[in-house]
């Protein structure tokens, strides 16, 4: 594997680390009352996130909602493109000897991701009482 490659990877992964912001559903052990989707979203046959919003100063629940499914997407987008951008880029590699075709890749990549989350569709919603949080859990079908 080209050194070019494994850094462009390496940066990727330590940027998706770094980028989670909010309450994540390891963070639900603290919540009382929680669903127990919140803290284990998974779902055989989707891929699943949850993710939440604080209250909203303006708009209401329509605006938390809103947030909160930005968020789910973001997150959903950020697992898919990692998982399919790896995937293109050793098969490239493995033919080409290089990466001379990143272009192709990244289109795919965008195409792929876009398609998921078309189909993606939140199936729960919950209110943390005490604190106003939304939590939804979004799930898109596995491929």
């Amino acid at each position: 594997m080209s050194y070019k490659l494994l850094s462009v990877l390496a940066a990727t992964l330590l940027l998706l680390g770094c980028a989670g912001a909010g309450q994540k559903a390891g963070d639900a052990k603290a919540i009382a009352g929680a669903p127990a989707w919140v803290m284990n979203p998974d779902k055989p046959g989707y891929t699943s996130v949850v993710a939440s919003a604080p209250k909203q100063d303006w708009g209401g629940h329509a605006a938390q909602y809103r947030v909160a499914q930005m968020k789910a997407r973001q997150e959903l987008a950020q697992m898919v493109r990692v998982r399919v951008e790896s995937t293109n880029r050793s098969s490239t590699e493995d033919r080409a000897g290089t990466v001379s075709r990143s272009g192709d890749v990244e289109t795919r990549v965008q195409s792929s991701v876009d398609l998921i989350l078309e189909s993606a569709r939140v199936i729960e919603e919950w209110t943390d009482l005490q604190s106003g949080e939304l939590y939804i859990w979004l799930v898109t079908p596995d491929r």
